[in-house]
């Protein structure tokens, strides 16, 4: 199964970032509580997006007073102590979030030393503290949104597909994928190997350059004997790519493993929803449609990993030229 479908890639070539969609990270702390009053400290974190902020803001029910704000590592934190009188805080809601494709990770840590944790996302900017009702579990839902907006892994997988033709080679190289990713993420989730971002996600791109590079070869008997090495050995710099999101917003004290098992299975829905999705669509295009469509989607993926690699290769090093 080699031929991808070329809507899928155009559609990705329009809505496709320079870099990672990573989450914001809201912190509240409780510093007080009584029958006339509750305080806590909210530290609100919003990523770097192109080199700009978002412009987010945090909005509840409580009076805030700002402690101070700092720019540290591609993201703007600022800090402020929220009084929510004797109703305690009972909406919290990120003003500006809509306008983005991100979405906000909320931990809310009790007096007593319980953590619960929330997510906010772009489509649902307000978030209810009085509803109880079950949802996805919060690293779940990252880790899949992560995976759907990563627009560069999602070009990668769709550029392994050219190199397998049967749905069981499909599921060993997927696998491969699977598995060496989710190793550097762990190890990186628990501070064992740590990279800076910004090369990570030049050489991912360039990843991308040279599958397809290589899937515009017309004859290569090399590269058929080792897809799943190849898809294996990528692997391992897409998890520090994946781990971009998680040093965002940190793994909870408390149950740091099953988190990271959450974010993990979030990523592997997203990736098998992609797949699925273009095995679904080449059953129903054409044969004689796909084979005159079968280079344009390599072009179009080479053409923007190339544009990628250019400008987070500028962004590593223009700081060094100011």
């Amino acid at each position: 199964m080699r031929l991808i479908a070329a809507l899928s890639i155009v559609l990705l070539s329009v809505f496709a970032q320079a870099h990672e969609v990573r989450p914001a990270f809201l912190k509240l702390t409780e510093l007080s509580t009584s029958s006339a009053s509750t305080s806590f400290e909210a530290s609100f974190r919003q990523p770097q997006i192109n080199g700009r902020f978002l412009g987010l803001a945090v909005v509840s029910n409580c009076d805030s007073d700002n402690l101070g704000a700092s720019v540290t590592d591609g993201a703007l934190i600022e800090v402020a102590e929220l009084n929510c009188g004797e109703q305690g805080i009972t909406f919290i809601e990120i003003a500006g979030l809509d306008r983005t494709l991100i979405d906000t990770l909320v931990s809310i840590t009790s007096l007593d030393g319980s953590t619960s944790n929330r997510l906010i996302t772009a489509r649902a900017a307000r978030l209810d503290l009085t509803n109880s009702s079950t949802a996805l579990p919060v690293y779940l839902s990252v880790g899949l949104s992560h995976l759907l907006l990563g627009f560069d892994h999602i070009l990668f997988v769709l550029m392994l597909l050219y190199w397998v033709k049967t749905p069981m080679k499909i599921l060993f190289v997927i696998s491969s994928f699977t598995a060496a990713h989710s190793l550097t993420l762990a190890l990186s989730a628990f501070n064992i190997v740590s990279l800076p971002q910004s090369p990570v996600e030049a050489v991912i791109a360039a990843s991308i350059i040279l599958l397809a590079y290589e899937n515009l070869q017309s004859t290569n008997q090399r590269r058929q004997g080792y897809p799943v090495f190849i898809a294996f050995m990528f692997g391992l710099l897409h998890g520090l790519g994946f781990a971009g999101a998680l040093q965002e917003i940190g793994l909870p004290e408390n149950g740091q493993f099953f988190a990271l098992l959450h974010f993990n299975i979030g990523i592997e829905l997203g990736q098998v929803a992609i797949v699925a999705g273009v095995l679904l669509a080449l059953k129903l295009i054409p044969t004689r449609l796909k084979q005159e469509l079968r280079e344009a989607p390599i072009y179009l993926a080479g053409g923007i990993a190339t544009f990628w690699l250019m400008e987070r290769t500028w962004l590593i090093f223009s700081p060094l030229l100011s």
